[in-house]
């Protein structure tokens, strides 16, 4: 991006102030020392197991063979090791207690009670891409549900799959006290009255559905009416959220690990249902999971049809925090995957391995978060707010910056292909006049309004961010200083931002990452979650939030378009300064088969999709 270092010295020749934490902004340690420099193989294709617990785990089968020698490369094969990289370590492994889709060990070895049908995707008929978080009726199915039954308005039935066991690791203690037993309705039923920490045999005050789930949206009771069946009552009204959330944010647990450990944060606790099991985990490292032999599901569609799942003996996640060091292990064959690639590093990658496979994604949009709630600040006027839409241009960035390589409007629906094909995704171009004029660089009508709230001299705004923020914030810095606003740029070490932007502690404004990231969920808007990161409590948003949860994984038709339909209303309140959101890409070696750059199954569910693919190993 030649373009890109004339904006960051232009961004730099104005008057900026750059106020840095008490410490410097520490870069990010590099893990290179541990990557061969020399190019590897592109995938490790030995089945062996090299530690104990690998060892005893696969004792109890003896991994199919699909494939020999002469095998077609297109014809599924069982066995390989598949690697991905992770920014950051997982800190802890109950997903009860954190996000069930910030910890991507669980999307292997458990399931949820729905989630997204392969056969909709890529590898199927190709309704959907599983590019990204896809909470959807129309492309989701049972998975440890065979079925479900929406009562009146306020309770919910599942009806449990039978013939599902969990996981069983002869050299997991944890996984030794379950057995291997069949699954059963107590155990979801225990799970979720878990959850929401109204389970009467354990106390669990921290339940991060608490923390994402307001009370009208919550269980009231959860019940196990026999072997296979649990019924659910909620709120009227908001039995759709409650049901997505059911639905695929909760990986079900079996109450006896609980019952003996307390909880599941020790990563040998880990047991369930998936069609992998935890086998180890070095901090700061790596976690790897090995094959369940036991899995019940079969491939549902393409080449491998009915094939029993998994194809993988092993799949490795190694932990690098560094982008760099991240595409070092990529090319020399550490990781098989890599994602989200920028577009310099993937004209790279492209041009010395032109066997490369690989996806063009769009990004949630980067940008500034303004406090709205503290009528002293200048960014609780409206027309100030539209004015700093209307000093930014967004053409000229996604021009300059970011090569062509970015959407002018990606919030707070992105422009993915299945959101189009709903209609809930409202093109820049079909919105009303006035919308479509505040994406419009007009810096003489900016000051007109500014000077209209009250500040004709402009004013000045002090925005947190971190040190891999600061290119993309100075192209704000300087395109807002000619209408007279001055960004003061506060830069802080990764984990004090992080603190600050959860805690949502800053006093003016912080530079955010991935706003309208998935948007049925309402991070960017709802009053008390930690995602709004502009104070907004807005009567009308509140009201488009309880209606979209009184259809949301009930009625498609009647959910999303009340979010296309709003669009226009959110935009208007200019409650964040989005830059233009760029594409970035998804790559993978060639040996890497019945994938097509997915990501996220259903909603929260990343990385769950190995289940589904091989590893070419002749």
């Amino acid at each position: 991006m030649k373009n890109k270092y004339i904006w960051l010295v232009g961004s730099f020749v104005i008057a900026l102030s750059l106020v840095l934490a008490s410490c410097s902004a520490a870069s990010n340690s590099s893990t290179s020392s541990t990557l061969s420099t020399s190019q590897a193989a592109a995938v490790t294709t030995t089945s062996t197991p090299k530690t104990a617990i690998e060892v005893a785990a696969l004792a109890t089968t003896t991994t199919t063979t699909a494939a020999t020698t002469a095998a077609s490369e297109s014809q599924p094969q069982y066995g390989g090791e598949y690697t991905l990289a992770l920014a950051a370590q997982q800190t802890s492994f109950d997903t009860d207690i954190t996000s069930w889709g910030g910890y991507l060990i669980e999307h292997l070895t458990h399931n949820t009670l729905i989630g997204g049908d392969w056969a909709k995707g890529p590898e199927g008929d190709n309704t959907a891409d599983f590019d990204t978080s896809t909470p959807m009726l129309s492309v989701n199915i049972g998975n440890l549900a065979s079925s479900w039954q929406l009562v009146g308005n306020n309770t919910i039935v599942f009806t449990i799959r039978q013939g599902v066991h969990f996981g069983l690791n002869q050299a997991s203690p944890a996984s030794q006290l379950v057995n291997g037993r069949e699954l059963t309705a107590d155990d979801v039923a225990f799970t979720i009255r878990r959850q929401f920490n109204i389970e009467p045999t354990v106390s669990l005050p921290n339940a991060y559905a608490l923390t994402r789930m307001t009370p009208p949206e919550r269980p009231i009771t959860v019940v196990a009416t026999d072997k296979h069946t649990v019924t659910i009552t909620g709120t009227p009204g908001y039995i759709g959220s409650l049901f997505y959330w059911l639905g695929e944010m909760v990986g079900i647990n079996a109450p006896e690990i609980v019952q003996k450990y307390g909880d599941m944060t020790n990563p040998w606790n880990d047991v369930g249902t998936g069609p992998f099991l935890f086998s180890d985990y070095v901090q700061n490292s790596s976690l790897t999971a090995i094959r369940n032999p036991n899995y019940y599901e079969k491939n549902p569609a393409g080449v491998g049809k009915g094939d029993q799942l998994p194809y993988l003996d092993k799949v490795k996640f190694l932990i690098i925090p560094d982008p760099s060091t991240q595409l070092a292990a990529f090319r020399t064959g550490k990781l098989d995957v890599l994602t989200t690639v920028a577009l310099d590093d993937y004209k790279v990658l492209i041009r010395n391995n032109s066997s490369l496979q690989s996806k063009k994604l769009i990004t949630n949009p980067d940008g500034l978060a303004m406090r709205v709630d503290n009528t002293a600040l200048p960014t609780s006027n409206l027309q100030v707010r539209q004015a700093l839409q209307l000093g930014l241009d967004r053409q000229t960035i996604a021009k300059d910056y970011f090569e062509g390589q970015a959407e002018i409007l990606d919030f707070p629906v992105p422009p993915r292909r299945l959101y189009k094909t709903l209609g809930i995704y409202r093109d820049l171009n079909t919105l009303p006049a006035d919308v479509q004029a505040l994406f419009q660089y007009n810096p003489t009508q900016a000051k007109q309004l500014l000077a209209q709230a009250g500040y004709p001299n402009g004013f000045t705004l002090q925005v947190v961010l971190k040190q891999s923020q600061v290119d993309e914030a100075s192209l704000l810095v300087n395109q807002l200083a000619a209408i007279g606003v001055t960004l003061t740029l506060s830069v802080q070490q990764d984990a004090v931002y992080t603190s600050i932007s959860s805690g949502r502690t800053y006093t003016q404004g912080i530079f955010a990452t991935g706003l309208g990231n998935t948007p049925q969920a309402f991070h960017n808007f709802r009053p008390t979650d930690s995602g709004n990161l502009s104070y907004i409590n807005d009567d009308t948003v509140n009201q488009l939030i309880a209606n979209f949860a009184n259809y949301f994984m009930i009625d498609d038709s009647k959910a999303w378009p009340l979010i296309g339909d709003a669009t226009p209303y959110i935009l208007r309140q200019s409650w964040y300064l989005a830059l233009p959101a760029p594409y970035t890409f998804t790559v993978w070696w060639p040996q890497v088969k019945n994938f097509d750059g997915e990501l996220a199954l259903s909603g929260g569910d990343f990385y769950s999709y190995p289940r589904y693919i091989w590893i070419n190993q002749n």
